[in-house]
């Protein structure tokens, strides 16, 4: 029995893909091709060092994609929801084959869609070189948001990471709340340890810290986010730390140069003495 891609999960993965520069009909041929298959809850999707012959995309569902080295706790790596890609992450072995850099685990029963490397590179030796440099720059973007969000996060307090990470589950997979926004899926505490380099009763330490300053809301796994109220002015409002560059408030002499730029676009450049 052939199993069917609702409407919208098929919107999401190619919203996803044009994202990441593959043009619509490129990423509709490519969808075309796919094998779909549904995990129970806390099934194994692969392991570190398994095959890496295809590319994960989840359609329904969410999958945790994490890494557990021998004596070392294990850390979430992504939470993938609907319409996001995983199993792309490798490396490439003595022999020259490429193997799984992560494992993947089915937090809730999920459909995903299967990719081979060939049916990928099918698609792309169709596209015209301006095509496949958009989407090589658009992968670099990513992986350089990858390194910046990472790198960012280390010089964080356990309690910033803690925050951060719960209001960016509030906004991918929060459900609004007269209080506030519900998270979902209900993370046990090993699970936001994972997420955030740190133990489990520190974790529990850091919830309790915040239900007391009234940011949050817990009733057994489930976790309420409470909504911030706005201040009167909002220019006087403090900005919130962010793990992407595009966010992040540039520096004065940044704003400057762009500045500069703008009003210069369209002229000659001006002659400098050096």
């Amino acid at each position: 029995m052939k199993l069917q891609v609702s409407a919208q999960a098929q919107e999401k993965l190619l919203s996803k893909l044009s994202s990441i520069g593959v043009a619509r009909p490129a990423a509709a041929a490519l969808l075309e091709r796919h094998m779909l298959v549904r995990y129970p809850k806390g099934a194994e999707l692969f392991s570190m060092g398994s095959p890496a012959d295809v590319v994960f995309a989840v359609l329904a569902g969410l999958v945790k994609v994490h890494s557990s080295r021998p004596g070392s706790n294990p850390v979430l790596v992504e939470l993938a929801g609907p319409g996001d890609l995983f199993g792309y992450a490798d490396f490439a072995g003595a022999d020259g084959g490429r193997s799984q850099l992560f494992g993947a685990t089915a937090v809730t029963n999920c459909c995903v869609a299967l990719f081979t490397r060939h049916q990928i590179s099918e698609v792309l030796k169709g596209l015209e070189p301006e095509a496949l440099l958009r989407i090589a720059e658009a992968i670099n973007s990513m992986w350089s948001s990858v390194a910046y969000r990472y790198m960012t996060f280390l010089g964080m307090s356990l309690r910033q990471r803690l925050e951060i990470v719960l209001d960016e589950l509030a906004k991918r997979f929060g459900v609004p709340d007269s209080r506030g926004t519900v998270l979902l899926p209900e993370l046990a505490q090993e699970e936001l340890a994972e997420m955030i380099g740190s133990s489990r009763p520190m974790v529990s330490k850091l919830l309790t810290e915040m239900t007391e300053r009234g940011l949050l809301i817990r009733q057994g796994r489930r976790h309420i986010l409470i909504a911030a109220r706005k201040p009167a002015n909002a220019a006087d409002a403090p900005r919130e730390s962010s793990l992407h560059p595009a966010f992040e408030p540039a520096p004065a002499a940044t704003r400057r140069v762009r500045a500069n730029r703008r009003t210069v676009r369209g002229t000659a450049a001006p002659i400098v003495n050096i």
